[in-house]
C-alpha cells in the first residue's frame, strides 16, 4: 500500500491507521508519486485545501482489486486539526472497506492515558473528556473510560514524585529459553550461561558509576526495578550479590519501592526468594502467561501451571507486600474459555497486581512465522474477535473483584490494536512502572539494554506533553556487546553529568 501525502508530518499517522486494518502487508508513505503502484497495490491519496480560515481534507483510495472510496472532511486550519481530520477520514474509509471498528479508533499511540491526563489538566470534566475520545479519536466508549480510570488512578504515585526524583532499573538480560512470541532484548541461558560471571562484574561497576552521578547530581532515589530477561536465572548467591551492592551505594532515604521481576516459576526457589527478602525486595512478579499445560508448552515456557502455583505459595509465605502476575490473551491456541479460566484462577490466588497483555508479534519473535493466521485483516470483521473478547472480560472480571487500572500501554503489532493493563488492589500499585510509563520522571539505567531516560525541563512542543524534554542514553544490547564494549557504556553514562535537572 502507497499513501501520497505532501505534509510529510502526517506520513508517521496515516501508516499506522493503515497498518492496523492491513497488519500483514507493507505501507510506504511518500511526498508524492514518482511512478505507477504495481498492479494490485492499494494508492491512498490526500488531499488538504485551504478554504478560508479552515483546511478541507479529503483521501482517495483506489484498492487493488479496482474498487475506489473518497471521503472528505473539514478541520481548523493548523498541523494537530487537519492530521486528526485526515485520519478520521482514512480511518472510515478502511472501516468502510472491511467492515470493521477498531476499540482505539484513530488514537494510535502507545501512552493514550496522557491524552486524558492532559485534558483533565486543562480543565475537562470525565464526560467532556469521554467525547472528546469518541468523538475526535473514535474509540470505543470503554476504551475513554479505561483511559479515564487509569490517569486517575495512577495521579496520586505522579503527584508524588519527589524534586528530582528518579528510579534505577537493573536489566538481567537472560532467560532460561526463549518463548516464541518474545521480542526482548534477552538470550537463553543454555548458550550464554558462561557470559553471566563476566557481566555481572562489569553490571556493579557501572551501578557504582551511576550511584556516584547520581550522588553528584544530587538526585533522590525513589524506586527501584530488575527486570530482564528472568533476573531469577541467577542463583541466590548472585541476587544476594547485586542487590546488597544497590543497597550499598545508592540512598535509599526516599526509596518506597523495591521490585525484582522473577518472571518465571521454573527459576523461582525458596533460598532465591529469601535472597531477595534480605535485601529489602518487596515486590515480585510470577508470570505464568497461562495456566493451560498445552499452552504452556507451545510457546517455548519449561514449566506448569502447578509449579507456578506453588510457587506462587512460596511466595506468598516470604512477605512480599505485592506479588504480580502477568497473562497474556491471544497465545496461539488458547481460546476463551481457556484464557478465562486462567484469569480466575489467578484472581482466586489473591495476587496483588495482575497485568494483562495482548499479544504482540515483533519481527524477532518465532511466533512471526505465524503473523498471518494471527492477526487477520482485510476481510469483513464486524463482530468482536475473540481477543477483544477476552480483553473486555478481564476488565470486567477484574474491577469485579476490586481490582482497578493503574498503568496502560500499547505497541504495534498488537493482535486487534489493543492494550495491555496493570491492575492493582488498593495501596498495591507498581509506582516504577506508572513512571516509566508516565515519562516525567528520570529514570537510570544499569546493565544491558538499559536505557536511562533524563527528563529535564522543557520547552512548549517538546517530546512530553508536560513541557519537559526526555534525552536518552543507550547501552549496548546484547551481553557479548556489553562485556566487551564496556568502556563504551561507563562512556556514555558520563553524559548524565552534562544535563540540567
Amino acid at each position: 500500500m502507497i499513501i501520497v501525502a505532501e505534509n510529510k508530518k502526517n506520513h508517521y499517522e496515516l501508516a499506522n491507521i493503515a497498518q492496523i486494518f492491513f497488519p500483514n502487508e507493507t505501507i510506504t508513505p511518500v511526498e508524492r508519486l514518482e511512478q505507477p503502484p504495481a498492479e494490485g497495490e492499494t494508492l491512498v491519496r490526500t488531499f488538504s485545501v485551504e478554504e478560508g480560515d479552515r483546511l478541507r481534507n479529503r483521501v482517495e483510495i483506489r484498492f487493488g482489486d479496482g474498487q475506489e472510496l473518497s471521503g472528505e472532511e473539514m478541520s481548523e486550519n493548523n498541523q494537530h486539526d487537519s492530521a486528526l481530520s485526515m485520519g478520521r477520514v482514512l480511518y472510515q474509509l478502511f472501516v468502510k472497506r472491511t467492515g470493521r471498528q477498531m476499540d482505539w479508533g484513530v488514537l494510535t499511540g502507545i501512552r493514550p492515558v496522557k491524552v486524558a491526563r492532559v485534558l483533565r489538566k486543562q480543565g475537562k470534566t470525565p464526560q467532556e473528556i469521554q467525547e472528546i475520545f469518541c468523538n475526535q479519536y473514535l474509540t470505543r466508549p470503554e476504551k475513554a473510560q479505561l483511559c479515564i480510570d487509569t490517569d486517575r488512578n495512577q495521579a496520586q504515585v505522579i503527584d508524588s514524585a519527589l524534586p528530582h526524583g528518579y528510579s534505577l532499573y537493573l536489566s538481567i538480560p537472560f532467560c532460561p529459553s526463549r518463548c516464541s512470541y518474545c521480542s526482548f532484548v534477552s538470550h537463553s541461558i543454555e548458550k550464554t550461561w558462561k557470559l553471566i560471571p563476566d557481566y555481572l562484574e562489569k553490571m556493579l561497576v557501572e551501578l557504582r558509576q551511576t550511584a556516584r552521578i547520581a550522588r553528584e547530581k544530587g538526585l533522590r532515589l525513589q524506586t527501584v526495578y530488575m527486570g530482564g530477561g528472568t533476573p531469577t536465572v541467577l542463583t541466590a548467591e548472585q541476587l544476594e550479590r547485586v542487590l546488597s551492592a544497590v543497597r550499598e551505594e545508592f540512598d535509599f532515604s526516599d526509596c518506597t519501592e523495591f521490585t525484582v521481576e522473577g518472571g518465571r516459576p521454573d527459576t523461582i526457589t525458596e533460598a532465591k526468594l529469601d535472597a531477595l527478602r534480605r535485601c529489602g525486595v518487596d515486590r515480585i512478579s510470577i508470570n505464568t502467561q497461562t495456566t493451560n499445560d498445552h499452552i504452556l508448552e507451545a510457546i517455548g515456557r519449561k514449566h506448569t501451571a502447578q509449579e507456578f502455583f506453588d510457587k506462587f505459595a512460596l511466595a506468598k509465605t516470604k512477605g512480599f507486600h505485592a506479588i504480580n502476575v502477568d497473562l497474556i490473551a491471544g497465545l496461539p491456541g488458547e481460546d476463551e474459555a481457556s484464557f478465562c479460566r486462567s484469569l480466575d484462577q489467578v484472581i482466586g490466588l489473591g495476587a496483588e497486581n495482575i497485568t494483562v497483555h495482548s499479544l504482540t508479534v515483533k519481527r524477532a519473535a518465532r511466533l512471526a512465522e505465524e503473523k498471518k493466521q494471527l492477526l487477520p485483516a482485510g476481510e469483513r470483521q464486524a463482530q468482536a474477535t475473540p481477543v477483544s473478547r477476552m480483553i473486555d472480560y478481564s476488565q470486567q472480571a477484574l474491577r469485579a473483584t476490586r481490582y482497578e487500572p493503574y498503568y496502560l500501554y500499547r505497541q504495534k503489532n498488537t493482535i486487534d490494536c489493543l492494550e495491555n493493563v496493570g491492575y492493582s488492589k488498593p495501596g498495591t500499585a507498581c509506582q516504577y512502572n506508572i513512571f516509566i510509563m508516565d515519562e516525567t520522571h528520570t529514570i537510570l539505567s544499569v546493565g544491558g539494554g538499559g536505557v536511562t531516560k533524563m527528563v529535564m525541563p522543557g520547552a512548549a512542543g517538546a517530546e512530553s506533553w508536560d513541557n519537559v524534554r526526555i534525552e536518552r542514553i543507550f547501552n549496548l544490547k546484547y551481553p557479548y556487546e556489553y562485556i566487551s564494549r564496556f568502556d563504551t557504556i561507563l562512556e556514555r553514562k558520563q553524559k548524565i553529568l552534562e544535563y540540567p535537572l
